[in-house]
């Protein structure tokens, strides 16, 4: 009567019912194909799921009582279990020893079982989407999906998924298996998006779930001394309720792939004291399991485990010591082993090397999860929920989280730099020495000699690059979808821009912490630091083992594969990562832990990335300070971690980027010049390009960094100009500027050009040199080249590289550096680099539009700066005795470097020294631009230059400025269609220019 009366009294649960009505034959279906008619499958699929599907997405009702409901967790968890082997049996064939790898043809088969694999996948998606919407009720919700141990079949579900789509046809092409194949191939990327979906709303909100899900996917155990800590708290969660209770007969089969662990998996320190049997179950289940199957019984999950504990019940006092003390010394030794170990001694340093331990993490799991639990229940709304242990341990976890963990918010946050922050590390001399010693031993490589073996000769390289590769360097990667690789590391490669945002949004839900208005964000400051603290963990854990950094690293090459832009949804939340991973100061660790040894790159693709999202960065922090001239007077203190991230890039860019590169560089040249051969150059087209993509993006992040006074302090003290005027010359020595063809002038054209009146009542027409045409002032079309593409169809050898429109950016980021900056303009002149930025003011067939930068340059150096003014003027003397056919020594300001200046080839542009010229102002936003200066009308008779008193224009002049030079310099060329993204680059550079550009 008693029991008649609970079951009266418990709630109804119509929705629930319905819903297992379906589930019971959907495991049926998968167990025994063909068991369930298709038209019953149908009509629950179309009367239930579907209907129950649509109602999740609007019914609050529905998705508490199903996910309060541990059986609605069960049969789908029971459904899934049935799925996988049916969909695994469907989608990889039998080993064939008749093939060279000894695999089967799995495209054929998929495409044979397309019919029942479409249907099936799609149930499986309908079923996966309900579980993921049911997770949109809260916290309770979350936490059953987890203890009923449902994520683990969804991981399960991923894994196949991954494994079936990672993999290409490998039937015969262009037949219509093909095809069937790709549509199976789309159901499983749709399956694998919704289990990604489910993993985003179960980790929602919840910091519990999120730091488990982080140790289940990154806490890598395979090649890492450190053990599984997922796997330990599966285990410790499952077995003391074994030994207490007895076993149901419905026990989950969830044990099996942690029966033959080995005691390796139970060495953690502080383990319960079920721990022992823990390790006795690793130990003899296969002992176990071969006896069982001798005396014809099952050797099942269930069956080792009830076998196991029947035997550790019955054991003897003495044999359980002896377990209990084996355990110690397991114990013991891996305590021993971890403090012992190079890795454990790299962790205690963690400011130089930015790494993390994984055991201190686990550690902390336990404090973290106590104080959220208290703060949350001292201030809000769960009262009577939070766990007996976090009531138990109340007053220990008063104090605050990790007080004396390397991951303190304090730390992680840093406190502004100070003057030691921007110390310069590395002197200009030590690339300079550098890159002469690497020039020297190329030299050597290159000179014949008939007693040098023959592969001293055959594999030039720049001095400071990785060994070259072997042949079978590539047996070293895992396979695509390979459980060592990383569960979700090769996701990226398998879905689009579009499908692939969820992963990135399951990243920043772990590492990037909530700002004010954001769900999760908490007005308490002890609350919210204890949030904080949690977020930095997750983020040291993501970086500290290889399935999170191969992850990471996926998640980075993705933007470049996709060329994706700054405006994309997937773009954004790299930012939004990579922010988080640079305010805990973990940057210079994960570029460092992205360098590709195994490769040639100097650059490596997922390095050029995390370049171009710090520019985004750093370009959206300086458009939310204010203009340069309050900066100038009040500058915004930078953060130290910032400060330590700049100095790294600077030490990677003076003691690797650079001298490599020129290397490179110089090692063209020595091939044009017929001193060395074509094979000799170490790269291929795809390495320069992906080289030459990293270089450009560094000196995009230094142009925005001259923006903000702070950083161009910091440049200016390291003498960055040092490398960019050795990158000018380089490039300029080593990389011819094209040819250009003029088209025969109309008759028009071949007159001359009147000469000016002496006599003028306003100033005189802006001076715009035009390389293109010095006497046209129509500038007909066609003389001025099209912007070739970035590679040249025709050019073959990579050794002819042509970097195009690095020479100008090199000569912007300068601009911006010397700028009303006499520090840098006296760091030039010795250099050598005045010479080097009047060598650009040339046509340059590979750097449109570089005289204009290369000009503006030339007058920021000037202003302000007498020995730089009178070093052109005689520059300009020397280049007109030189015309005129005098013998005359070249300037020479200063003896210490005259042996690395180049010669001028071009002659002083009359706009640098024309006095009713140009002029720099800054406009309201605090950009650097160019206007016309206005001068007295001269007196009759008068020639005297610089004489007259200049009085400024209004900046509206520089309108009238920028719009004549481009309308005299010509934008097409007669033949060549421009498409709309060349039209868009040459608008860029226009914007360059104009100074619009600019940040």
């Amino acid at each position: 009567m008693e029991d008649d009366t609970e079951e009266e009294r418990r709630p109804a649960k119509p929705y629930l019912t319905r819903l297992r009505l379906a589930l019971a034959p959907y495991t049926v279906h998968f167990n025994n194909p063909g068991y369930i008619k298709d038209e019953t499958m149908r009509m629950l699929e179309r009367d239930v799921v579907k209907k129950t599907l649509e109602e999740t997405r609007r019914n609050f009702e529905l998705r508490e009582e199903l996910g309060l409901a541990d059986l609605f967790w069960d049969d789908l968890s029971g459904v899934l279990k049935a799925a996988i082997p049916s969909l695994e049996r469907r989608s990889f064939a039998a080993p064939d020893p008749a093939t060279p790898e000894y695999e089967g043809l799995s495209g054929p088969l998929i495409a044979s079982y397309s019919p029942s694999l479409l249907r099936d996948l799609e149930r499986l998606n309908q079923l996966v989407s309900i579980a993921r919407n049911v997770l949109v009720y809260g916290e309770k919700v979350q936490n059953l999906s987890a203890e009923r141990l449902f994520d683990k079949d969804i991981f399960a579900l991923i894994s196949v998924c991954v494994r079936v789509t990672a993999r290409g046809y490998d039937g015969e092409a262009g037949t219509q298996d093909e095809d069937k194949w790709q549509s199976v191939i789309n159901a499983y990327k749709k399956l694998l998006i919704t289990c990604l979906q489910f993993y985003n709303n179960l980790i929602a909100r919840n910091e519990q779930r999120k730091l488990m899900l982080w140790i289940e996917l990154f806490d890598s155990h395979l090649d890492n001394e450190l053990p599984n800590f997922a796997d330990m708290k599966y285990k410790m969660d499952i077995f003391p309720r074994q030994e207490k209770e007895p076993q149901p007969k419905d026990e989950p089969a969830t044990v099996v792939p942690h029966v033959s662990r080995g005691p390796d998996a139970f060495k953690i320190p502080q383990q319960p004291a079920s721990s022992p049997f823990l390790l006795y179950i690793g130990e003899i289940g296969s002992e176990v399991k071969k006896f069982l199957t001798q005396h014809g019984e099952k050797a099942g999950a269930n069956e080792i485990a009830a076998e196991c504990r029947r035997r550790w019940q019955t054991m003897s006092e003495e044999d359980r010591n002896k377990w209990n003390m084996l355990y110690a010394d397991v114990v013991a030794r891996y305590r021993d082993e971890i403090t012992q170990s190079s890795a454990y001694k790299k962790v205690l340093d963690q400011h130089a090397k930015n790494e993390e331990s994984v055991q201190q993490l686990a550690n902390s799991i336990n404090q973290l999860q106590v104080e959220v639990d208290r703060m949350r229940s001292s201030i809000a709304a769960t009262n009577g929920e939070e766990p007996a242990q976090a009531m138990a341990d109340v007053k220990e976890a008063a104090r605050p989280v990790l007080e004396h963990s390397i991951l303190d918010p304090s730390i992680n946050r840093s406190s502004p730099a100070g003057e030691i922050d921007f110390r310069v590390t590395y002197p200009p001399a030590f690339g300079a020495e550098i890159l002469q010693s690497g020039k020297e031993d190329l030299l050597k490589r290159l000179e014949p000699d008939p007693d040098r073996p023959a592969e001293l000769t055959s594999d030039v390289a720049s001095p400071t690059s990785p060994p070259p590769e072997d042949d079978d360097a590539d047996d070293d990667y895992d396979e695509a979808g390979d459980e060592g690789h990383g569960l979700l590391t090769d996701v990226p490669l398998i879905l689009g821009p579009t499908e692939i945002e969820v992963l990135p949004m399951v990243i920043m839900a772990g590492i990037v912490e909530p700002t004010e208005g954001q769900p999760g964000y908490h007005s308490d400051s002890t609350v919210f630091s204890s949030i904080r603290s949690m977020h930095s963990v997750r983020c040291h854990l993501l970086l500290a083992q290889d399935n999170g950094r191969n992850l990471l690293r996926e998640l980075l090459i993705f933007v470049a594969a996709w060329d994706l832009r700054e405006e994309e949804l997937y773009f954004k939340f790299m930012v939004k990562i990579m922010e988080a991973i640079l305010a805990n100061g973990l940057l210079p660790f994960a570029y460092h832990a992205f360098r590709e040894s195994e490769s040639k790159d100097i650059i490596s693709p997922a390095q050029a990335v995390i370049m171009k999202l710090l520019t985004n960065i750093f370009r959206a922090r300086q458009a939310r300070t204010p203009s340069k001239v309050l900066m100038k007077s009040n500058p915004t203190p930078v953060d130290q971690g910032d400060a330590h991230m700049v100095n790294f890039l600077l030490t990677e860019f003076r003691r690797h980027i650079i001298p490599q590169t020129c290397a490179l560089i110089f090692l063209q040249g020595q091939i044009r010049a017929g001193h060395a051969q074509p094979e000799d150059f170490p790269l291929n087209l795809w390495d320069m390009e992906r080289m030459y993509e990293g270089v450009y993006q560094y000196l995009e992040f230094f142009a925005i960094l001259t923006e903000h006074e702070t950083w161009k302090s910091m440049l200016s003290n390291w003498e960055v100009a040092n490398e960019l005027v050795t990158l000018l010359k380089e490039l300029d020595a080593a990389i011819p500027k094209g040819q250009m063809s003029i088209p025969p002038l109309t008759t028009a054209a071949r007159q001359p050009t009147p000469a000016p009146s002496a006599e003028t009542d306003g100033p005189q027409p802006v001076a715009v040199e035009r390389p293109y045409d010095t006497s046209n002032p129509t500038a007909p079309e066609g003389y001025m080249p099209s912007p070739r593409p970035y590679i040249d169809e025709a050019q073959d050898e990579p050794s002819e590289f042509e970097w195009r429109n690095l020479k100008k950016l090199a000569v912007l980021v300068l601009s911006s550096l010397v700028w009303k900056n006499r520090q840098v303009q006296d760091q030039i002149r010795p250099l050598g680099g005045i010479e080097a930025v009047l060598n650009c003011c040339s046509y340059d067939e590979h750097n449109p539009y570089i005289r204009e930068h290369a000009i503006m340059c030339l007058r920021f150096l000037m202003e302000g700066n007498k020995e730089n003014q009178d070093h052109i003027r005689a520059l300009e003397r020397y280049e007109k005795e030189k015309s005129a056919g005098g013998s005359v020594d070249p300037p020479t300001p200063s003896a210490s470097h005259n042996s690395s200046k180049p010669p001028v080839s071009v002659r002083v542009p009359d706009e640098v020294l024309d006095q009713q010229g140009y002029e720099t102002y800054m406009d309201s936003k605090g950009q650097v631009m160019l206007r016309k200066r206005e001068v007295k009308p001269p007196v009759v008779g008068n020639t005297g230059k610089g004489k007259a008193k200049l009085e400024t224009r209004d900046p509206k002049d520089l309108e009238q400025l920028v719009q004549q030079v481009m309308r005299e310099l010509p934008t097409r060329v007669q033949g060549v269609r421009h498409d709309a993204e060349k039209a868009a680059a040459l608008a860029k550079l226009d914007r360059e220019f104009d100074g619009a550009g600019k940040g």
